[in-house]
């Protein structure tokens, strides 16, 4: 993603096209809504036990995953589905933290040489102007190659002079764009999508990158201006950087938990979370961009597959989900399985009403 935002106004962007891309049937879930009690139900979907005549309590489990994870595509909520996922993840990383900065503590190492580590390579916050035409890459192929030659216009026009802001506020695609004239709030490594930064991180202030494809469409980016972040920013990713070439910081904090003789390990995880809030730690904001964007990888990645659309009503996730059950495909079916391992997820999100098959 470039920003979380900019994900959910693709997901906005993909409701325009959601009633014209579904021409299925629905007469095969219009039994969800008759008299008979549900045999499943996730949230506001239901099916019937007609419906799921013949399925394993294994495969109505996964139609529950599915519909779930469906109706938050369709809703875009998926990053509220997702946030109790990040916040673990999130308290993974700051685990990282406390272990580097107990292997510094171990090993003498003080703030004056990583400081000078740090300068030999520092890390970079860029601030981006950017056109955008919005072309996802589950987009067909004649979608794609408009949005390409429209961003290869673009830059025609800039290499004839126009001017970069004017240029985005009247092409960019992006939500926003004309009031902004395309700026982004500044971003350091990890906040944008992999290309987005690499193209970014080779320009030099004033300089406009040649046309760059992501998973949201084409851009053309103009480095507005680049400063090196300072070390107390940045402190924290060093440190793992020196802990990592000193010791393994894993073992140094579980000899700590050990030390410390709680219970079991979520007793342990508790109190390595308290100490590090304690010492002031948290987690960079570049960092916590990156997790979010992690999940949001995910969710994207998976809603293509099953081919879920925003905007779709009850009775469209139904009949969406049921596809995406029986389709056979080796992609469907490692993406199924691998939603199955997010199961908590849709617990903590929909209520789920679910019939053992007799």
């Amino acid at each position: 993603m470039i920003h979380h935002d900019l994900r959910r106004s693709t997901h906005q962007t993909r409701s325009i096209l959601s009633a014209a891309w579904l021409t299925i049937s629905l007469s095969a879930v219009a039994g969800c809504w008759d008299d008979a009690p549900p045999a499943l139900a996730v949230g506001p979907v239901s099916y019937t036990q007609d419906q799921l005549l013949g399925l394993a309590d294994s495969r109505r489990q996964s139609l529950a995953e599915l519909t779930a994870f469906a109706l938050a595509v369709a809703d875009s909520s998926t990053d509220t589905l997702g946030a109790p996922l990040v916040a673990e993840w999130g308290e993974d990383r700051l685990l990282e933290i406390l272990a580097a900065e107990l292997t510094l503590e171990k090993h003498g190492v003080e703030d004056d040489m990583l400081e000078a580590q740090y300068l030999t390579n520092p890390e970079w916050e860029l601030v981006v102007r950017h056109i955008l035409f919005f072309s996802e890459r589950w987009r067909s192929t004649e979608h794609r190659a408009e949005a390409e030659a429209k961003a290869g216009r673009a830059m025609e026009a800039l290499k004839l002079g126009a001017d970069f802001a004017t240029t985005a506020a009247e092409l960019s695609e992006e939500p926003g764009a004309e009031g902004r004239q395309g700026l982004l709030t500044p971003g350091r490594e990890g906040s944008w999508v992999p290309e987005f930064w690499a193209a970014a991180l080779a320009l030099e202030p004033g300089e406009i990158s040649p046309v760059t494809e992501t998973q949201y469409g084409y851009h053309i980016l103009r480095l507005e201006d680049r400063r090196v972040v300072s070390f107390a920013e940045a402190r924290s990713v060093i440190a793992r950087t020196v802990a990592d070439q000193l010791d393994d910081p894993s073992a140094v904090i579980a000899a700590w938990m050990a030390e410390n003789g709680h219970a079991d390990i979520s007793a342990d995880r508790a109190a390595a979370l308290a100490e590090a809030k304690r010492r002031g730690l948290t987690v960079p904001e570049g960092e916590r961009a990156e997790l979010i964007r992690r999940w949001d990888d995910i969710a994207y990645r998976l809603a293509a597959t099953f081919e879920f659309r925003y905007g779709w009503r009850p009775e469209q996730v139904a009949a969406a989900a049921l596809a995406a059950l029986s389709n056979p495909g080796q992609n469907a079916h490692l993406s199924r399985t691998e939603l199955s391992t997010y199961r908590s997820l849709v617990d903590a999100r929909y209520s789920v009403d679910f019939t053992p098959e007799r």
